[in-house]
C-alpha cells in the first residue's frame, strides 16, 4: 500500500520529534523498477574485465604524465571526502538510533561499566566474553534488560608511551539492574561480588541515573570518536535486549493527530531547518513532555 504524506512523528517516551517536509511529500510503499537498458548496462559492466582502482593508480603513479597523475590525485582526494561523508552520516544515524531506544525504555536507570584486567584491543574476542556475560546475568535475572555501547581507551599510557595494539575495550550499559547499598563501602562490596561471579574478566563500576532528564543524549556521549577507529569497520556499534520497547514511526493523519493531542501546547525545546539532498527543505522540532504519552 503506498502512502504520501508531508508530517512525521517519532515518539520515544518523553522525547518527540516532529519533521515537516515543505518542498515535496514523502512516498512509502513502493519501489522503483530500473528500465531494462540500465540493467541490460549493469550486466554488460559486470562481464567486463577492468583493472581495479589500486592497480590503475599504481600504473599511473610510474607511467602516467603530470597532468594524469594530477587528476587521479583529485580523484583520490574527492573519493576519500565522499567516503568520510559517507561514514559520519552512518554514525550519525547510529547515535540517532541509540539515542530514541535509550529515550523508549526510562526503566533503565543504572550506568554499569566493564572493564578488563588485561589488555584486551581486539574487539571480537572482547565481544565473546561480553555475550557470556549476558549470558550469565540473564540466567539469574531473567528480567534484566540492557543497552550497550564498546569503546576503546586511549592508545596512550599516562605517561605518553604508544601501546602497540592499541587501547583495550571496554563496555558502557544502561540497565535495569538494581544495586542494593548506601554506603560508599557497600557499592565497593557490591561491584566487586558482581565482578567475580558474572563478568570475570576484571572490573565493573555502577552508578544510579534515573535524574538525567533526556537520557539518549548523555548515553550518546560514549559514542564519539572512536566510531570512526579502524577496529570498528563494519562492525556492530551497540548490542540491546531484543525485549526493550521501540519508538514508534507515525505518519501522515496520525502524527498530526497526535500531535494535536499531545504535544501542540508544548513548547519546543529545539527548532531547525535543514535542506536534504532527497526531500529538500524541512522543518525539526524536539519536545520533552511531563509524562509519556
Amino acid at each position: 500500500m503506498i502512502e504520501v504524506y508531508d508530517f512525521k512523528v517519532i515518539v520515544s517516551g518523553r522525547e518527540i520529534e516532529t519533521y515537516h517536509y515543505k518542498t515535496k511529500k514523502i512516498f512509502r510503499g513502493f519501489t522503483k523498477k530500473k528500465k531494462i537498458e540500465e540493467v541490460e548496462a549493469e550486466v554488460c559492466e559486470k562481464r567486463e574485465e577492468k583493472i581495479s582502482p589500486e592497480d590503475w593508480a599504481k600504473i599511473v603513479e610510474e607511467w602516467g604524465c603530470d597532468e594524469e597523475k594530477e587528476k587521479l590525485h583529485r580523484e583520490q582526494a574527492e573519493a576519500k571526502e565522499k567516503q568520510n561523508l559517507k561514514t559520519q552520516s552512518s554514525i550519525c544515524r547510529t547515535r540517532t538510533n541509540i539515542r530514541r531506544l535509550t529515550n523508549s525504555n526510562p526503566h533503565l536507570n543504572n550506568f554499569l561499566t566493564l572493564t578488563f584486567a588485561k589488555s584486551m584491543p581486539n574487539l571480537e574476542p572482547a565481544n565473546n566474553l561480553f555475550h557470556l556475560f549476558i549470558k550469565r546475568i540473564t540466567r539469574k535475572y531473567p528480567n534484566f534488560e540492557y543497552i550497550a555501547v564498546n569503546e576503546f581507551q586511549k592508545d596512550t599510557y599516562y605517561d605518553g608511551r604508544v601501546k602497540l595494539d592499541g587501547g583495550s575495550v571496554h563496555y558502557h550499559l544502561l540497565c535495569n539492574l538494581g544495586a542494593k547499598y548506601t554506603t560508599k563501602e557497600e557499592l565497593f562490596a557490591w561491584e566487586r561480588r558482581f565482578a567475580l561471579k558474572y563478568w570475570q574478566n576484571g572490573f565493573i563500576k555502577i552508578k544510579e541515573v534515573s535524574q538525567i532528564t533526556n537520557m539518549g543524549a548523555y548515553f550518546c556521549k560514549y559514542l564519539g570518536k572512536d566510531m570512526f577507529d579502524k577496529r570498528m569497520f563494519r562492525k556492530k556499534k551497540f548490542f540491546c535486549s531484543r525485549t526493550l520497547q521501540r519508538p514508534v514511526e507515525l505518519t501522515g493523519d496520525k502524527a498530526i493527530s497526535f500531535f494535536n493531542r499531545f504535544v501542540k501546547q508544548t513548547k519546543p525545546i529545539f527548532e531547525k531547518t535543514f535542506n536534504s539532498e532527497y526531500v529538500g527543505e524541512v522543518d525539526y522540532s524536539a519536545y520533552t513532555l511531563e509524562k509519556i504519552p
